[in-house]
């Protein structure tokens, strides 16, 4: 960790309460840095607080299927989970997840840093891939039982297709397009997991809903970027106009503090102030009718800081057993007011539109 990282960090978890050595609470446990892993620990955390993902991979179902198959991240990623969740030890040392990591994904060897909100998509992406392979496996074996009908098929070819990833953190945005000549309109999607969202530039301070206003506004598309208008016949100014088509049941929102500022790459560090609920009632498409889900929780926060090429990832946590927020700073644990979670280190942000509760866990 570097110095001028753990000065920074202070700033975050000044007022917090320190736990003491050995003590242990299901979900609450620190996680050793191996030498730059800051990042991995900081997203291992945030997964490991999100309780519908966590009950699903500890149900005993699916831990059986896994230890049947050879899927390396989500067998990896179970017993990581089993070890924060049921084990007994105050930190742990995630050597199987960076070894896993370094075999699939060669960059993850060289001991730099990494920008969390990458890996953090890997991970999922490898985690939905393998429960795919869990899903097409057990659809295979469905077929070998006798009458089965052909809606079970359907149900069994649908549901190999999705997984517990897919579910929980895929949502949708919408396109709406209009031509400036002729107002011929149309209407495309596209499935995403993470939001990445431009912040103001030149203020040092906004609000997450400038961030998102600064996403969804409409933009003109002229010259160059003029889109082909199938009634026209030839390129034309475009209005597009994006919104929400489905919210996902966890949101996840990147701000882009990493940029360019002439040839140079900067750290955009202002000050983006977000609170513990978020309305996204004005993203949202005119056909999404059902209104709770424009409204989400904050349960998890990645900080980062220190600058670009030198810095320190921790992750804030909302524990859904106690009910209170703990900073994790590598394998060190602090209880954090609710008045801390509020940071200008703030880097990516995990909301669900559902509030946790205790785990349903067998052995917890």
């Amino acid at each position: 960790m570097n110095s001028i990282s753990v000065e920074n960090e202070k700033q975050g978890c000044s007022s917090a309460v320190k736990l003491q050595s050995g003590w242990n609470r299901p979900g609450v446990c620190g996680l050793d840095n191996s030498g730059n892993s800051c990042y991995l620990n900081a997203v291992l955390q945030c997964l490991c607080s999100s309780v519908p993902l966590v009950e699903h991979l500890l149900n005993q179902d699916t831990r059986n299927e896994l230890g049947r198959s050879k899927c390396r991240v989500a067998g990896m990623f179970v017993r990581l989970l089993e070890e924060m969740w049921l084990g007994r030890s105050s930190s742990c040392a995630p050597v199987e997840a960076r070894s896993v990591l370094c075999s699939i994904l060669p960059q993850f060897n060289n001991y730099s840093q990494q920008d969390a909100q990458e890996l953090l998509l890997f991970l999922l992406n490898a985690l939905h891939d393998d429960l795919k392979k869990v899903a097409k496996r057990q659809m295979h074996s469905s077929r070998r039982q006798p009458r089965q009908d052909q809606n079970s098929n359907c149900a069994s070819a649908a549901g190999e297709s999705s997984t517990i990833v897919s579910h929980l953190f895929e949502g949708q945005l919408g396109y709406m397009t209009l031509c400036m000549h002729c107002n011929h309109q149309t209407h495309s999607t596209q499935t995403f997991t993470v939001l990445s969202l431009p912040i103001p530039t030149d203020i040092i301070k906004c609000s997450i809903q400038d961030c998102l206003s600064l996403f969804f506004e409409q933009t003109i598309l002229t010259r160059g970027e003029q889109m082909l208008c199938s009634v026209c016949g030839m390129r034309r100014e475009t209005a597009v106009r994006t919104c929400l088509d489905k919210p996902p049941e966890i949101l996840m929102l990147h701000l882009k503090r990493f940029g360019c500022k002439g040839k140079n790459q900067v750290k955009l560090r202002t000050n983006v102030v977000f609170s513990m609920r978020l309305n996204l009632s004005p993203f949202l498409s005119s056909s999404v009718q059902n209104t709770s889900y424009s409204s989400y929780r904050l349960y998890a926060v990645v900080n980062h800081t220190g600058h670009l090429h030198m810095g320190h990832y921790t992750a804030l946590c909302h524990n859904a057993l106690t009910q209170t927020w703990h900073c994790f700073d590598d394998s060190a644990i602090r209880e954090v007011p609710d008045s801390l979670v509020q940071s200008p280190n703030a880097y990516v942000l995990l909301y669900s539109r559902k509030r946790f509760q205790k785990p349903k866990i067998h052995g917890l």
